[in-house]
């Protein structure tokens, strides 16, 4: 039993080390059957490094595909070069922490997931040009900083939970808490 394990275990090793060590492959050579990505040679869902890029030099998106799937970190780029969203995936399904940003580059959200719901500490922020057109629309004139804090709360199971802040432009400029806002109680360990 005991020399199965280590079987087991080397066999994965070696898979993991397998993918790492090779070149990606581009998502041009896979074809998207209901969130499973075959070969487009053998059908056959794909393992291994993935790349999709939007020009010759620039990625547009990178991960790791385990029997078709996103498995580990997958990567989204801007056209500009800049990271859009990082993200944590295990066998398909969203499950781990995850961090975006705006094209100019300021955060957006971050969070973690839990087989593929919101679970724990949540925040997200103002973009530059949201924050801006808001202000305008409302009649003042000044202008908020990208990725100041909009939003700041836990979840569990995908529920809000806990107390929630919101921070909202004011008028002439700056930002406004509102009134917290409170929803059931996070399970113990999560806030």
């Amino acid at each position: 039993m005991q020399r199965s394990l280590f079987l087991a275990l080397g066999l994965l090793a070696g898979l993991h080390h397998g993918v790492s060590a090779q070149t990606p492959l581009n998502f041009d050579q896979l074809i998207d059957r209901r969130g499973v990505y075959l070969h487009r040679e053998t059908l056959e869902p794909y393992t291994g490094l993935v790349v999709s890029m939007w020009n010759a030099t620039q990625v547009r998106e990178r991960g790791t595909l385990l029997n078709g799937r996103w498995d580990g970190v997958r990567e989204t780029y801007f056209l500009e070069g800049h990271l859009e969203l990082r993200e944590t995936w295990r066998n398909g399904v969203l499950n781990g922490p995850f961090e975006g940003w705006f094209r100019e580059g300021t955060p957006s959200d971050k969070g973690t997931y839990v087989d593929g719901l919101l679970d724990g500490d949540y925040e997200s922020r103002w973009s530059r040009a949201l924050a801006n057109s808001i202000v305008t629309h409302a009649g003042g004139g000044a202008s908020i900083r990208g990725g100041e804090l909009a939003e700041r709360g836990a979840y569990s199971a995908g529920r809000p939970c806990g107390e929630w802040y919101r921070w909202v432009p004011v008028d002439g400029g700056g930002m406004r808490a509102e009134d917290p806002i409170s929803y059931a109680p996070c399970p113990a360990g999560g806030e």
